[in-house]
This record gives C-alpha cells, sequence and structure tokens, in this order.
C-alpha cells in the first residue's frame, strides 16, 4: 500500500499518542483492567463499547477506500508501462536506421578509395622492390670488396665491411629459397671462411712453424691491432677460436715435458709445472702482448688451458699410481694446487664484458661510412633490422661467458677420488701415536692441590695419562690439515677416524683395569692406575664435545648432521663406572678377612660382657682409611664423592648379608653386634675425612650412611630384644614395608625365643615335606629355636609347645599333611626332654 494510506487507518485522530492495542506486549486483561479498576467505573462500559464499535467501523471504512484508491493506482501503472514499451520500440526502430546509413556510407567511401589503395600498395612494393635490388648490389660489391682487402691484408678496412655484409646479408634470410640468393649467401659465407682461416694462420705464425718466417715477412706492420678488429667483426666464436688455438699451441711444449709417463710428469716436479707457466706468462707479455686486446684476456686463458691439462695429467698419474704414492706428498701437490687456483683467481676476477664492444660492433652501416667503404646507395643502410639487432643481444650474451672462467677447485678437484688413501695413511699414524703413547704413558696432575676448598674447583680429572693430550692433539693436527684442503667428505671420512681411534683408546684404558670380579685388593700402585684411569676417561669425555663443535664449524653443512661422538662418550662412561666398580671391590676384598672373623664368631653361645668392640671391627676401622687415602689423593672431587657414595652401598648391603650368615645369634651377640654396629657407623663417616686430610663430606653421605646403617641397627634391636618373640611384635618394630621374608629370616637368626608360626597339613608324610625347598627353609628354622629353647629349661619348654602347636594350625592352613605336624611336634618334646 502507499504510505498515503497510513492516514486511514488512525480512525479517533489519536495518532499522536500510541494506541495501546497496537502494542507488541499487547495483553487484553491488563487493558480491561485499566479501562474499568473497579465495580464503579463498570457504569461506563455501554459508551465504551459504542466507542470501539465506532472505531471498527470507522477502519472497516478507511480500508474500503484504501482498497479503491489502490486498484485505480494499478491501472494507471500499467498504462505508463505500455507507453514505456512503445517508446522504447521506436527508438531501436530510429538505431537499426542509422545504422544501415552508416554502412552505404561506408560501402560509398570503400567505392571512392578502391582505386587510391592499389596504387598504395603498387608504390609500397616497387619501393620494397628497389631497395632489395639496391642491398643486392651492394651485398655483391661489399663480398668482392672483402675478398680483394682480405688478400691484401687490410683487416681494418676488411673488419668494417664484415659489419655491412653481415647487416646486408641479413635482409636476405627469408628469400634464402631463391636460388640467386641463395648463391649469394653461400658465396658470402665461403668469403667470410676464408678470410678466418687467413686470420688463423696468420695468428698461428706467431709460434713458429712450418712457413711461418715466409707469413710473417708477408704481414703488414701494426697487422695485429687490424687483425683483431676483424676478428671482433667476425664475433665471439671466432675471437675464442683464435685464443684456443694460440693457447694450445703454447702449451705443446708444456705437454712435451710433463706429459706422463715422462720423468718430470711425477707429483714431485708440480712445482715445476708452474714455474713452467709464470715463465710463459712473462714470454707472452714480452713477445705477443702487442698482437692482442687486453680485453681478449689471453693470459687469463692460456692459464685456465694450462690448468685443464694440468688436471688430465694428474688424473692419469693418480690413477695408475694413488695406491703407492706417498699421501703426504699427494696432499702438498693439492695444497700447492690449491694455492695456485686462489692466486689465479685473485688475478684474474670475475668481471662483465664492455657493453660498447659488441653493441658498436653491429650498429648499422649508415650515411657516410658507407660512402667511405665504396658502397653504392647508402641511403638503403638507414639502420638495422630486426634479426640483427636480435643477433646483437645474443652475441653480446654469448661474449659475456668469457669472461667469468673458474678458478677454484680446477685442478684440485681431481684429488677428491683419491683422498682414501690419505685418509687410511692419518688412520695409520693416529695409530701409532696411540701405541707410541700408551706405551710410554706416564701419569700426571692437574690442577692446583691448594685450590681444591674452592666451590668449583677438583671437579677437573685430578690424574690422567699423557696419552691422551697427546692423543687429541693428533687429531686436531689432522682435523686442522684436512679442513685446508677439504671440508666435504674427506673431513667426514677423518671424523670417522676420530671415533674408530677414540674407541681403541677406550678399550686400551679398560685393559688397564683389574678383571671383573677380582678377589684380591689391589696394591697403591694398582689403586693408582685406576684412578688415573677414571681422570684419562672423563678428560675424554669432556673433550669430545670440545672437538665435535671444531668439526661442526669446519665441515660442510651437509654433514653437519652426522657429527656426533655420543657413542664414544657413553663408552668412556662405561669404562670410567667399571673403573669405579674395580676401587669398590678392591676395598670391599681387603675387608674378606674382617668379615670371615665376623661370620666364623659363635654368637648363639656369645656369652662375654658386652663392652668393647670385637677384633673384626677393628681390622675394619684400620683398613678403611688405608684403603681410602691412595683413592682420595688421586681421583677429582666429583669421583672421590662418587666412589664414597656407591662403597657405602655395597658395604652396608655386604654387611646386612654378613648378619645374615651368622645362622644363630643370641640376645648378647645381637647386642655385641649392635654395638660394632656404631662402631663401624662412625668409621664409615670418619674414613673419607681422614683419606681426604680433613675435607668434610657432602651431607647426603652421612645421611644415607645413617640411614642404612640404622636399618642394621634396627635389625640387631629386634634380635636383642627378650619381648619380640612373633611376627606380629617383630613386625611392630621393624616398622612398615617389612616384609614377610624379611621377618621370617630374623626369626630364624635368633638363638632363643620363639620362631615363625608354621602348621602342618594332612596328606603329607615328614619325609616328602623334607623334600620340599620350603620344608627345608622352615626345619632349619625349628631346629634353631629348638637349640636355643634348650638353654633355657622350663620357661622354654612352655614356649615350644605353644609354637608347636601355632606351627601345626598354619601346616594346616597351608595344606601339608598332619603327621608334619606331628614330627615338629615331637621335636619340641624331644627338645624339652633334653632340656629338663
Amino acid at each position: 500500500m502507499d504510505d498515503d494510506l497510513d492516514d486511514d487507518f488512525d480512525p479517533l485522530g489519536t495518532s499522536d499518542e500510541p494506541d495501546p492495542l497496537d502494542a507488541d506486549n499487547f495483553s487484553a486483561v491488563d487493558y480491561i483492567n485499566k479501562q474499568f479498576p473497579n465495580e464503579a467505573s463498570l457504569s461506563g462500559l455501554n459508551a465504551f463499547v459504542e466507542k470501539l464499535k465506532g472505531q471498527q467501523m470507522q477502519i472497516e471504512e478507511n480500508i474500503r477506500a484504501s482498497v479503491r484508491r489502490q486498484a485505480a493506482t494499478g491501472r494507471r501503472a500499467r498504462a505508463d508501462l505500455g507507453d514505456a514499451k512503445l517508446a522504447v520500440r521506436e527508438l531501436f526502430e530510429r538505431i537499426k536506421a542509422i545504422k544501415a546509413k552508416a554502412e552505404q556510407s561506408e560501402e560509398l567511401v570503400s567505392d571512392v578509395c578502391r582505386d587510391i589503395k592499389s596504387l598504395d600498395i603498387a608504390k609500397r612494393n616497387l619501393t620494397l622492390t628497389v631497395t632489395s635490388l639496391k642491398r643486392l648490389v651492394m651485398l655483391v660489391n661489399a663480398l668482392e670488396q672483402l675478398r680483394s682487402l682480405a688478400s691484401l691484408r687490410k683487416y681494418e678496412e676488411a673488419s668494417r665491411l664484415i659489419h655491412a655484409v653481415e647487416e646486408l646479408a641479413s635482409h636476405f634470410q627469408d628469400l634464402s629459397h631463391v636460388a640467386r640468393v641463395a648463391d649469394l649467401l653461400e658465396r658470402k659465407a665461403v668469403v667470410l671462411g676464408d678470410l678466418r682461416q687467413q686470420i688463423l694462420d696468420d695468428y698461428a705464425s706467431l709460434n713458429g712453424g712450418i712457413g711461418s718466417a715466409t707469413r710473417q715477412e708477408m704481414l703488414p706492420g701494426g697487422w695485429g691491432v687490424a687483425a683483431a678488429q676483424c676478428v671482433e667483426a667476425l664475433g665471439p666464436a671466432m675471437r675464442r677460436e683464435v685464443v684456443t688455438q694460440f693457447c694450445l699451441r703454447i702449451l705443446e711444449g708444456y705437454k712435451d715435458n710433463f706429459q706422463p709417463p715422462k720423468e718430470a710428469s711425477g707429483l714431485d716436479m708440480a712445482e715445476r709445472r708452474f714455474a713452467w707457466l709464470k715463465r710463459n706468462l712473462r714470454e707472452y707479455e714480452a713477445k705477443y702482448e702487442t698482437n692482442f686486446p687486453e680485453s681478449w684476456k689471453v693470459p687469463c686463458g692460456l692459464c685456465e688451458h694450462f690448468c685443464h691439462v694440468t688436471r688430465q695429467h694428474l688424473v692419469e698419474i693418480l690413477g695408475t699410481s694413488h695406491h703407492t704414492v706417498d699421501p703426504e706428498l699427494m696432499i702438498r701437490v693439492l695444497r700447492k694446487s690449491m694455492d695456485f687456483e686462489n692466486e689465479l683467481a685473485r688475478k684474474y676476477q670475475v668481471d662483465t664484458p664492455p657493453e660498447d664492444d659488441d653493441e658498436n660492433s653491429h650498429v648499422g652501416i649508415t650515411g657516410s661510412k658507407a660512402v667511405d667503404l665504396g658502397l653504392k646507395y647508402p641511403d638503403v643502410l638507414t639502420g638495422t633490422t630486426k634479426k640483427s639487432t636480435a643477433s646483437s643481444s645474443a652475441t653480446a650474451n654469448g661474449a659475456g661467458d668469457e669472461f667469468a672462467p673458474r678458478f677454484k677447485g680446477i685442478i684440485s678437484e681431481c684429488f677428491d677420488a683419491y683422498l682414501s688413501t690419505w685418509v687410511k695413511h692419518q688412520e695409520q699414524e693416529l695409530m701409532e701415536v696411540l701405541d707410541q703413547s700408551t706405551m710410554s704413558d706416564k701419569m700426571v696432575c692437574q690442577g692446583d692441590e691448594d685450590n681444591e676448598d674452592e666451590d668449583d674447583a677438583g671437579l677437573e680429572p685430578k690424574y690422567i695419562y699423557t696419552s691422551a693430550p697427546e692423543l687429541f692433539s693428533a687429531m686436531k693436527g689432522s682435523m686442522t690439515k684436512c679442513a685446508a684442503f677439504s671440508t666435504q667428505h674427506t673431513l667426514f671420512d677423518v671424523f670417522q677416524v676420530f671415533r674408530k681411534i677414540m674407541a681403541q683408546y677406550a678399550n686400551r684404558l679398560s685393559g688397564l683395569l683389574p678383571p671383573i670380579g677380582s678377589k684380591t685388593p689391589m696394591e697403591a700402585k694398582g689403586i693408582q692406575a685406576v684412578c688415573c684411569v677414571i681422570g684419562t676417561a672423563e678428560y675424554c669425555d669432556e673433550t669430545l664435545p670440545q672437538l665435535e663443535e671444531l668439526l661442526l664449524k669446519l665441515i660442510s653443512a651437509d654433514f653437519q648432521d652426522q657429527i656426533s661422538f655420543e657413542a664414544e662418550q657413553e663408552i668412556l662412561r662405561n669404562v670410567m663406572n667399571r673403573a669405579n666398580e674395580a676401587l669398590v671391590q678392591s676395598v670391599n676384598s681387603s675387608l674378606n678377612e674382617a668379615f670371615a672373623k665376623m661370620t666364623g664368631t659363635n654368637w648363639a653361645g656369645f656369652s662375654q660382657d658386652v663392652g668393647d668392640h670385637s677384633a673384626y671391627v677393628g681390622d675394619i676401622s684400620e683398613k678403611l682409611p688405608n684403603q681410602f687415602t691412595p683413592v682420595a689423593e688421586h681421583l677429582s672431587k666429583i669421583h672421590w664423592r662418587f666412589f664414597c657414595d656407591k662403597f657405602v652401598q655395597s658395604f652396608v648391603a655386604r654387611f646386612v648379608a654378613e648378619i645374615y650368615k651368622c645362622r644363630k645369634i643370641s640376645e648378647l651377640g645381637a647386642q655385641q653386634l649392635l654395638l660394632d654396629t656404631a662402631l663401624i657407623k662412625t668409621t664409615l663417616l670418619e674414613a673419607p675425612v681422614i683419606a681426604a686430610k680433613g675435607k668434610p663430606m657432602q651431607t647426603a653421605y652421612s645421611n644415607y650412611v645413617l640411614r642404612e646403617m640404622g636399618k642394621a641397627e634396627t635389625i640387631l634391636k629386634v634380635l636383642s630384644s627378650p619381648d619380640v618373640v612373633d611376627l606380629e611384635s617383630m613386625k611392630a618394630m621393624l616398622g612398615e614395608g617389612s616384609s614377610d621374608d624379611v621377618v621370617n629370616q630374623l626369626l630364624a637368626l635368633r638363638a632363643q625365643g620363639d620362631g615363625s608360626d608354621f602348621s602342618a597339613g594332612a596328606g603329607m608324610s615328614a619325609a616328602d615335606f623334607q623334600g620340599l625347598p620350603e620344608a627345608n627353609s622352615v626345619a632349619a628354622t625349628m631346629n634353631f629355636l629348638g637349640d636355643a629353647l634348650n638353654q633355657k629349661g622350663a620357661r622354654a619348654q612352655e614356649d615350644l609347645k605353644k609354637i608347636s602347636g601355632d606351627m601345626k594350625k598354619n601346616f594346616q592352613k597351608l595344606g601339608f599333611p598332619s603327621s608334619l605336624g606331628a614330627t615338629f611336634g615331637g621335636l619340641g618334646k624331644k627338645s624339652s626332654s633334653s632340656g629338663q
């Protein structure tokens, strides 16, 4: 609907205020409550209804009026649309009429200009024909003049004619299918070919040879400069050919003297080769330099060809004798070759060709130049063609390649295939250094002992073998020598040799250690040797990363991810661990006699007063400081601490094992062992300090000794306590985490008191039970308990009866025969009767 119809829906003229009936959240109940808030207001209900009906009628009337108005507006719109379509059709008709008139006008103009166009085409064709004939005449004349000038060796004039001939001939390339034109182009190629050969022969006469004297007499003075201009006109290919032939003729004498297998061709004569080149370069400057432009860089070309010939000679020599040649001689020649290449690269640096030379050589011959050359119709030589311009660009690009000779690696690269011989030689030399240094090895002390109290001091190896620094010095020398001539595969091969050498050296160090499982304590010299092995292995382990870092700086990026000494470092760490184990085993072996005294004592029948330590404790207290002293003197601080930690771990485990080896221990015996354990604990804390000349041990070591020896003391306290007679009380005293196996072992150790509660089951005889592994340990426990109870009299009899009853119950639970319980019951009666 139109916007004008909005007013039709405001029936009561209250458009200024919003109608509540139009609200989005309209609620009929709220609206009625608002109009009639109480009963008194219901009196106006009829008037309100009448008002609403009036509004409804007004809205319906407005709707009808709006529908009628909208229908009238639609009819007007359809009429306007029909008028617009009619106007568009008229416009199309007018455009078609205009287009038809334009076509008629074009046809009229074409008819008028048809004759003019045909005349213009005829004129253009005639002009091209006349120009082509003039150029053809000029090409014929230029070829005749060029032939004449070439025969008279007037190269300067001939060089200008060459440009004209090339430019004129470029116009007839598309007409080469015409026989006369093809003959003329072939004649042009013959003339230029004869001129090229004549110039080559003239330059060849500079080096001597058959007829060179006669030809030299025929050459006019200063011919070299004019001939060079002619060569430039003939293009870069001609210039390269002149320079190449000249250089190769000079190198004929070099080949005669140094071609293998002649005497002077050996590697030891390499310096004579380079001296020969320097001598011939000086000769060139004196005799031939005036005949060649400086831009041709003939000395550079001579050096380049010399390098190629020398490379061929060296490849032939190395291919036949690289297995027998002296590797050091080969490397010396390689170094000299690289120095020579670097010298040439500095002397003949890469540059760009002159930009104007090629452009000038291909510029069209115009105006006065054509007149000077005696050519007719100079007006047809007004510029260069597209083809000649393209040829000029291609020639310029080709000329640029001549000015970038590659000298670096031109000779030395031929050695790469044969450097494996030198690598093997280096491996042999390093093996010899390894053999000689280890045969005459000496122990040297590193660092200052006065500074060991500092925090960072004493962490480096204290004693090392002199062979380690000598070996690393030799390897560094080999690496530096190799990096001077190769940072590729050869240096990587040298790295592999270093790995082999370090593995061999680690094996040599391992061979200095005592055999695994040796039961004999080492003497002071042996301990010193083992400590020196630890220091040397640590020195190698710390030096290898430095060597690896140097290699990574030198070697090519293609090999950097393969450079690593991790495997060799792991071997060295294994050697250090084995050496530490050897030291620990040596000290442990020195205590064999003391522990033998300990286990040989009858702790079950121990009846002495507890108050003084046992004899074996005195042996341990005497031997430990004596054994620790040489170790402390020859190990670095970090390895000394590591040794102490390892030893105390081994000692505590052995001490507990030796307690269990005592079989039966009485209360008095356990009390004596408890006293001995306290003294041994003190010895373990003091021995490292005494050996290290008063330097305290770390707190972790002391804590470990106190904690682990405290466990041994707890075991002995359990054995010495008369109140601990059953499984539960023993577990309570040992603390949480104690297993039944440990408790059973402790019960088996008691020479008095109760054993663990076992009983027999049914269906198995005592003889059958005794054949079981479990029965053997249980029977042994009961035997110990029986012997202990025999010493206690009447109280022991009652205890044994109780144990026997408990054992029967436990055996029945485990499924053993009841006869076995009777066997242990009889054992209890027998023990009680013997005790009485």
